[in-house]
């Protein structure tokens, strides 16, 4: 379970302190969970970091800041070791420095849980709850690996996504943000989700599979079969005839079929 801590001092191998500012310190004390939200979320302990970071940046509508912090977190992460959840320290990454006050506490009452590996949930929560106030809606462009720069692919899926907005009476006067998105199991192509609506214009895996299933097994040369040889009693003279009796039934089986 989730615990509330008065100070943030995660216990991890490195002794150091974590001082938040007073008004942070405030709205953590308080009832902040309960209060008002642009959309309703079934409670989580990811949800309960998503609304701190909403309501710490909510008076000053800074809600760019913290989608801004995350951006940095996911383009220094390739640079972290592989778990780096459990290991690192957060107030000693030299690529967080850079992160508001919001996110530093909220990465440090994580890490003090040990569920900094919730921090993609609490992304996707934080940005629902964004775009829900801001009134926007987010296309998810999923491309191959090495394709997130291609600019004519990304507008061509950009493209899509607008037609989709536009034909959802839900999303009319929505503005459209896109998030690109790398998978792995695309080739070429991109795909595009947009609150549900999948729209699939990639070839991936579906190639190799098809050529697997176009295999003609019949080809197959048959194995080379060596003959066994057995003891003179009666009983490998039993086993011998039962046995030569299935590899004649295999063999007419191979050649006539099931």
């Amino acid at each position: 379970m989730l615990r509330r801590l008065s100070v943030c001092v995660p216990s991890v191998k490195v002794a150091r302190f974590y001082t938040p500012s007073e008004e942070l310190k405030k709205l953590y004390a308080s009832d902040f969970e309960r209060m008002d939200f642009p959309v309703n979320i079934i409670p989580s302990d990811s949800v309960t970091f998503a609304k701190f970071l909403y309501k710490a940046v909510e008076p000053k509508n800074s809600f760019d800041a913290i989608l801004k912090d995350f951006q940095t977190i996911a383009a220094s992460i390739p640079k972290l070791p592989v778990f780096w959840e459990r290991t690192v320290v957060v107030s000693e990454v030299k690529e967080f420095k850079s992160l508001s006050a919001p996110t530093i506490f909220t990465l440090e009452w994580m890490q003090s849980n040990g569920m900094l590996d919730l921090l993609p949930d609490v992304v996707e929560v934080y940005e629902t709850y964004v775009n829900a106030k801001m009134k926007r809606v987010t296309a998810k462009i999923h491309v191959a690996p090495g394709k997130e720069q291609d600019r004519a692919l990304i507008e061509k899926a950009k493209k899509v996504a607008e037609q989709v907005v536009k034909d959802s009476k839900e999303l009319a006067g929505y503005t459209l943000v896109l998030k690109v998105m790398v998978d792995r199991s695309i080739v070429e192509g991109f795909a595009v989700d947009v609150q549900g609506t999948y729209v699939n214009n990639a070839v991936g895996r579906q190639k190799e599979t098809q050529a697997s299933g176009e295999a003609d097994y019949t080809t197959i040369p048959p194995p080379r079969l060596t003959k066994t040889t057995w003891e003179d009693n009666i009983e490998t003279e039993m086993l011998r005839k039962y046995l030569d009796s299935l590899a004649l039934y295999d063999a007419e089986e191979l050649k006539n079929g099931v």
